[in-house]
């Protein structure tokens, strides 16, 4: 068989399997990775600058949580597609296209005059960050061999509590000296960077033969129906009232995503491949991370308000509060990657959840003032904590979930990625389109948040039933790799 230049490319950078992987392959990974921290940085940025946008733009919150679930639904559109293309088109200039846009697109938020044109300009931005993690997993997957692979993509993971560090405190720091609209060019200058050392060290990749084609319809289908909901919501939130317009944008979005899944059945080539939801382990592995994501992902975004509304903290101060969190989830996640394969993956993610609830119900407590064997201890302190306690779930679980998606089907890294990507940011879309529901019928939102988060705390353990449905292959090579070792040594005594 002939070899391809790029097959060559790929051969002569792919690490053997004896050795540790290549100082190219590190770099390469440092590029990614960098590209993950980037998209993460403005997340949680953007979670800090909340109530300095809602005066900034004259606007309400219930139009401002447009521009976290606006985000959030263009990302989940993008993912699924972002890793067919990976795949199928090759994992370089699909990167690269998306850095320069999502650069571009964080210039334009800065530069928004009213909110409508925010949510705009946080859609095009989410279409380039929606596709960081598709395809940066599928470059890592071709530059890294078997062994060192679930550990490198197990470290996604712990790039983005890293933007939780950066992201709050400079964040917070930006927005009390110059404004929020000083937030959205952090970007710029980590986007050219990207831009530069990926052109340089990034391979070509494999590009699959045959003609490629990318499902619209289905695509424009999906985020029809999500937003004909959010809409619905939306409204209902400004009336504080169910209406019979509410009704309407429901249905319409229910029609819309029954339609998105009868285009599916028919494509040729899908948004979503619907014959693997047809399997048990893909139905369970999906499941599982659309309830995360609307339980836990949902609601990280309104923390920063939460000490703002309650503990009547600046934004430094309330940015600084997720920093403890973030720095947490960066050690557990790199300490879960490593011994994923004596844990197996059910009992880090069952772990997870367990820490998540704790954390959740403990800070829905609203301590203040509290004294600790008679001393004092500091409200910021305090609430760091607690908050810390879901970074211990969340960095436990991160490594499990994403391999034990990954190796249902490992020579599709991409879009097994991109398939589970979409689940979980559905889910973190419709979680906070309903938390900023419910607190449109609170008068006070710091008691709302109180009584969401308590709620939180008790569905998130319905999550644990549904781990046990997705194999643990890796605790499954271990105790082979066990066995044969004990016959090893058997034979030899």
């Amino acid at each position: 068989m002939v070899e391809t230049a790029a097959q060559a490319d790929m051969t002569r950078h792919r690490p053997r399997t004896s050795r540790g992987p290549g100082l190219r392959s590190i770099f390469i990974f440092i590029v990614v990775a960098l590209a993950l921290l980037m998209s993460s940085i403005d997340s949680t940025i953007v979670a800090v600058g909340l109530p300095a946008m809602v005066e900034g733009l004259k606007t309400n919150l219930v139009w401002l949580g447009w521009v976290l679930t606006a985000y959030q639904l263009s990302q989940t559109v993008v993912m699924p597609m972002a890793g067919k293309l990976s795949d199928e088109l090759g994992r370089k200039w699909l990167f690269l296209g998306c850095v320069f846009l999502f650069t571009l697109s964080s210039l334009l938020c800065a530069l928004a005059p009213n909110v409508y044109l925010l949510i705009l300009f946080r859609v095009f931005q989410a279409m380039g960050g929606g596709a960081f993690l598709p395809s940066a997993s599928g470059i890592v997957s071709d530059v890294f061999d078997d062994r060192w692979r679930p550990t490198a993509i197990g470290l996604f993971t712990s790039v983005f509590p890293l933007g939780g560090i950066i992201g709050p405190n400079v964040g917070g720091w930006m927005i009390d000296h110059f404004g929020w609209r000083s937030i959205f060019f952090v970007n710029v200058p980590i986007g050219v960077v990207l831009l530069l050392a990926g052109l340089v060290l990034i391979p070509r990749g494999v590009r699959a033969p045959g003609q490629h084609r990318i499902d619209f319809l289905g695509a424009g289908l999906f985020a029809l129906g999500i937003v004909g909901i959010m809409y619905g919501m939306t409204v209902w939130g400004n009336q504080v009232v169910f209406s019979w317009q509410v009704a309407l944008w429901i249905v319409l979005g229910l029609l819309a995503l029954v339609a998105f899944v009868y285009q599916e059945s028919r494509a040729p080539d899908p948004m979503v491949e619907l014959r693997l939801l047809r399997e048990r382990a893909f139905v369970a592995v999906n499941v599982y991370n659309f309830l995360y994501g609307a339980l836990v992902f949902g609601f990280f975004s309104f923390i920063p308000l939460y000490a703002i509304d309650v503990y009547h903290m600046s934004e430094t101060t309330a940015g600084f509060i997720l920093t403890p969190r973030a720095i947490i989830m960066v050690l557990c996640s790199t300490i879960s990657s490593f011994v994923l394969i004596r844990t197996g993956y059910r009992m880090p993610m069952i772990a997870g959840i367990l820490f998540v609830s704790l954390g959740l119900f403990l800070t829905s407590q609203g301590w203040q003032h509290v004294t600790l064997f008679g001393h004092p201890v500091s409200d910021v302190v305090l609430l760091s904590a607690l908050v810390g306690i879901t970074g211990i779930g969340v960095g436990i679980s991160g490594p499990a979930s994403n391999n034990a998606a990954v190796e249902l089907m490992p020579e599709a890294v991409a879009r097994i990625i991109g398939l589970r990507g979409m689940f979980r940011s559905t889910g973190g879309v419709l979680g906070t389109a309903t938390i900023v529901l419910l607190l449109a019928h609170f008068q006070n939102q710091g008691h709302g948040l109180e009584v969401i988060l308590r709620g939180l705390s008790a569905l998130i353990l319905l999550v644990i039933p549904i781990i046990f449905l997705i194999p643990d292959t890796a605790r499954a090579r271990w105790l082979k790799r066990q066995q044969q070792l004990a016959r090893v040594r058997g034979a030899g005594d």
